[in-house]
């Protein structure tokens, strides 16, 4: 690079020389009065053409020109103060001595140009050839004008001779493909036979031999024809405008013998894609006339008007043909584009994932834009460079319809495995639960990034295929290779971070699932709890910043803000910060845990779920309490070490203390030979009579259980204690009235019998 820009800056500044010697003749009458020399007299010095060649190369590119640029204002850069002293003595001392070799200046780096302006260049480069187009488009059009204003001289015996022979010529060799194509009717109704009732593929060897036969026939009359070019010319040799008419006969039929295997009408067996018989005949016959017509109209006609009138007159009617088809096409894609639509719609709903129901919805309902998009491209291109449009159309179809059909293929593949899913074994479902939902949570969302590259980078190349823009040299330019880099550590940055919090969260799941056999306390719950959670806050915020960090976005900044944004938040949410602190020493006290029967702030329930900030409580009728921190005065644990069973028990007054008593060790014995006995951690602890009540007195005991266990073992004492009672005749009081009638009572007398009691509920 560095010696191409010294020849360059060498080959610049001969350059000036010459300007500047052509210049000077002309400006010096004005000082001295002498004689005008003209440019022409002034010899041209020699230039070194490699130097020149690298020259234009360098001017051509904007990276390259700007360094040019740079290198000059340096070597044109004044000297000052004894620098610029020192270099004149020396040029008054020693005039005659040849100048020494400029040392080159380092190439700078070469500057980035701003996206914005790559693409502005690229439409000003787009608008450019626009213009070129419709510039050529109306030149050729114009030389059409000289049929009628006369200009144009017409060769009629010339035409007449040759026009004689090339009709005759003509007649020869559609007469020799009418009769080959009645002949080969036979073969192709033995295959029609042969090909009936069977399936697609079962029958496409039929359909290519059926399009190998219609082939033949092009070939047989191509040999025939020829034959009779050759045998009916003089000398030996076929005049050109004859020559031209064969090959174009030849690239013509072959191209309608194709519609014709695709589009097969007549032998409804034969058509590799089962279309009905109208619509195949509609399709075959306008395409098979718009074929005809452009191409025997610029292989054939098009180069007789040369011969004949003029060539710039052939290039107007060439043009005037190609317009004409391109008119033609586009009207036929406009007439059947609602029947198209109709008859693809169908196929939008056997399709299973939904990006390629949503592609093929889109291609349906959209395909006459996409037809009339590519008519105008393929004609642009032809207008634009007529000598290798049809070499350069066919590549560049080809390699579009080649990417297309392999990206299609590939983002088929990913649909299908992001609808069918991931299925893991029975055993890792079994040890791990939730990975297998976790898996096809993200999954999917990575192949539908994966599967959003593809189609951009199918749309890249096919757009390289047509020369709008060049992604090879992209993705070797320095913005492109910085990109690609990025986006690629940014990818692999999230996959890393994926895996890292697919295995901290599946090791949790897989420490606490009790399915394994595996014990864990409610405190290992709460605390692998916590920790899963904090470790994915953790994760979301390293792998944000890594992320931005790899698509070049600078963190430091985000890091000061969300440190000046984290300062305000502590001011203005003291509630929270006091929320996070309570929490905090409530863990390491080890106050509550996940399944813990607690009370807190006035609600009572099992600890459901555990955050720094909060606690959530679902209470006996199943309401989830969200309690924060910051509220609870106090914790109500039922669930630390041990727990208590008291069984307050009311009997009458008449009831005998001690036959109570032993019906209640005769219940606890009883209690303790049911599967509750394995709770119970000590004998009953009898505390006798502790109270007297309005109508009853209470006796109590407590049973001593494990930690949550009081309540069942509760239930089950009572209903024993109910049995034995009953069983004894100890009567559980309930609330009654006593009314006590004496014979002074005016009404003893409908009372009863004086003195007896009546009870009543």
């Amino acid at each position: 690079m560095e010696a191409a820009m010294t020849h360059a800056v060498l080959a610049l500044l001969r350059l000036l020389v010459m300007a500047a010697a052509l210049a000077l003749p002309v400006a010096a009458p004005a000082a001295d009065a002498e004689p005008v020399t003209t440019p022409a007299a002034v010899a041209a010095p020699n230039l070194d053409p490699a130097a020149v060649k690298a020259l234009v190369g360098i001017l051509k590119d904007d990276t390259a020109r700007a360094a040019l640029i740079d290198n000059l204002e340096k070597v044109s850069a004044p000297a000052t103060g004894d620098a610029a002293t020192s270099a004149a003595a020396a040029d008054t001392a020693a005039p005659a001595a040849p100048a020494a070799e400029p040392v080159p200046a380092a190439t700078p780096a070469a500057p980035v140009v701003p996206l914005a302006k790559e693409i502005g260049s690229f439409t000003e480069e787009l608008s450019r050839q626009a213009l070129e187009v419709v510039s050529k488009i109306g030149y050729g059009l114009g030389n059409l004008w000289r049929l009628v204003d006369g200009s144009a001289v017409v060769d009629w015996e010339n035409m007449r001779e040759q026009g004689l022979a090339l009709v005759v010529l003509m007649v020869f060799a559609f007469a020799i493909f009418t009769t080959l194509r009645y002949v080969i009717r036979y073969p192709l109704g033995i295959l029609a036979r042969m090909a009936t009732g069977k399936s697609r593929i079962k029958r496409l060897p039929a359909v290519l031999l059926a399009a190998a036969i219609r082939l033949v026939a092009i070939g047989l009359t191509w040999f025939l024809t020829f034959g009779y070019a050759i045998a009916t010319s003089t000398g030996g040799r076929i005049d050109l405008l004859g020559g031209q008419f064969i090959d174009a006969f030849v690239l013509i039929e072959t191209v309608k013998a194709l519609l014709y295997t695709i589009f097969e009408f007549r032998r409804p067996s034969l058509n590799p894609f089962s279309m009905n018989e109208d619509t195949a005949h509609f399709w075959y016959s306008r395409l098979s006339r718009l074929v005809g017509f452009v191409g025997y109209g610029v292989l054939v006609a098009h180069p007789i008007v040369n011969r004949m009138i003029g060539f710039s007159v052939g290039i107007g009617f060439r043009l005037a043909i190609v317009i004409l088809g391109l008119l033609a096409a586009i009207a036929l894609v406009l007439r059947t584009r609602d029947r198209v639509r109709k008859g693809l719609a169908p196929s939008i709903e056997r399709r299973q994932g939904a990006f390629a129901k949503a592609f093929l919805a889109l291609l349906v309902h959209g395909w006459h834009v996409i037809a009339i998009g590519y008519l105008l491209v393929a004609f642009a291109v032809w207008v634009s460079r007529p000598f290798d449009a049809i070499d350069f159309m066919a590549m560049a179809t080809l390699e579009t319809v080649v990417v297309i059909v392999v990206g299609g293929l590939i983002v088929n593949l990913l649909s299908q495995a992001v609808a069918g899913g991931i299925r893991l074994p029975a055993e890792a479902r079994a040890a791990l639960p939730l990975l297998e939902s976790r898996l096809n949570l993200f999954v999917p969302l990575m192949l539908s990034v994966i599967r959003f590259v593809v189609v951009i980078l199918v749309v890249a190349i096919a757009l390289q295929s047509w020369g709008l823009i060049d992604v090879a040299a992209w993705f070797e330019s320095a913005r492109g290779t910085d990109l690609v880099g990025r986006g690629l550590g940014a990818f692999v940055v999230l996959l890393v971070a994926m895996a890292v919090w697919l295995s901290a969260s599946s090791w949790i799941e897989y420490r606490l699932n009790p399915s394994l056999g595996r014990v864990t306390n409610a405190r290992t719950r709460t605390l692998l709890s916590l920790f899963r959670n904090a470790f994915s806050v953790v994760v979301v915020v390293i792998t944000t910043m890594l992320v931005l960090s790899q698509l070049g976005i600078d963190i430091a900044p985000l890091i000061a803000g969300a440190g000046v944004v984290g300062l305000a938040v502590g001011f203005g949410s003291q509630k929270l910060v006091q929320d996070i602190i309570t929490g905090a020493f409530i863990q390491l006290e080890n106050a509550m845990n996940e399944g813990d029967v607690v009370t807190v702030a006035g609600v009572s329930g099992v600890v459901d779920r555990l955050t720094i900030r909060s606690v959530g409580i679902r209470d006996g009728d199943g309401v989830y309490h969200i309690i924060p921190f910051s509220s609870v005065g106090s914790v109500s644990n039922a669930m630390r070490g041990f727990s208590y069973h008291v069984a307050n028990l009311d009997v009458a007054y008449d009831s005998d203390i001690t036959e109570v008593k032993v019906a209640m060790r005769e219940a606890f014995d009883r209690l303790m030979q049911t599967d509750r006995g394995r709770v119970i951690l000590e004998p009953l602890d009898m505390q006798g009579l502790t109270n007297f009540g309005p109508s009853a007195i209470t006796v109590r005991a407590r049973i001593k259980t494990l930690p949550g266990e009081q309540w069942a073992t509760g239930r089950a004492y009572n209903e024993l204690i109910k049995q034995v009672f009953d069983e004894r005749g100890i009567e559980i009081p309930f609330p009654q009235t006593k009314i006590w009638v004496s014979n002074d009572d005016p009404f003893g007398k409908h009372g009863g019998v004086a003195g007896q009691a009546r009870e009543t509920d």
